[in-house]
């Protein structure tokens, strides 16, 4: 007896729609599929990656320095006075630390660092937020040890300084930042 292997006409009509639209399904209807096409148009329009390890940063950091560790970005600088002393630079980023962002500022009081912020895209507070919490939440064995303010800000404490994040859904005119502040800056403000 002699077997049919042929596979039916409807079968690989679906077979191949299954295989078209399943790619296109994924990359523009979950979130994981739009942050990943974010991410490839950011990449494709030029846009650098921005990857530090962000509590990791410290005041003895100097602008010199920080271009030679981020070469990519195009900075623009200013000298006059800000929040946090009298230099500030920006530059246009595509992503931080493999989520979607459009900018990071530093600010410098003479050449040492004292702040930065990373400003990403609004749809993506959630996944920074719970990306922060997971990094800097509860390192090692200890409970975590964090805060939070009475204005609904996340507060990390970090080797140098602290990082603040919104908590919470943002307002659409809420921008969706991260605040790395140097112990320094901090002291300086109290």
């Amino acid at each position: 007896m002699k077997k049919d292997l042929k596979l039916p006409k409807t079968y690989k009509t679906l077979l191949m729609l299954a295989l078209v639209l399943g790619p296109f399904y994924w990359l523009a209807f979950t979130d994981d599929g739009q942050r990943r096409t974010d991410l490839a148009l950011m990449a494709l329009l030029g846009h650098p990656e921005f990857n530090p390890a962000v509590e990791s940063f410290n005041g003895s950091l100097s602008e010199a320095r920080l271009r030679e560790v981020f070469p990519k970005l195009d900075w623009i600088c200013s000298d006059g006075s800000n929040p946090f002393g009298d230099r500030l630079c920006k530059a246009d980023i595509g992503s931080f630390n493999q989520i979607p962002a459009s900018s990071v500022t530093f600010f410098f009081a003479g050449s040492d660092l004292r702040a930065a912020k990373i400003v990403y895209r609004h749809a993506y507070h959630a996944l920074l937020s719970d990306w922060l919490s997971r990094r800097l939440g509860g390192r090692g064995t200890a409970p975590p040890v964090t805060g939070e303010s009475s204005e609904g800000v996340k507060i990390y404490p970090v080797d140098d300084g602290e990082i603040f994040i919104r908590q919470g859904a943002l307002g659409d005119d809420e921008e969706p930042a991260i605040l790395w502040i140097s112990r320094t800056a901090l002291d300086a403000r109290h």
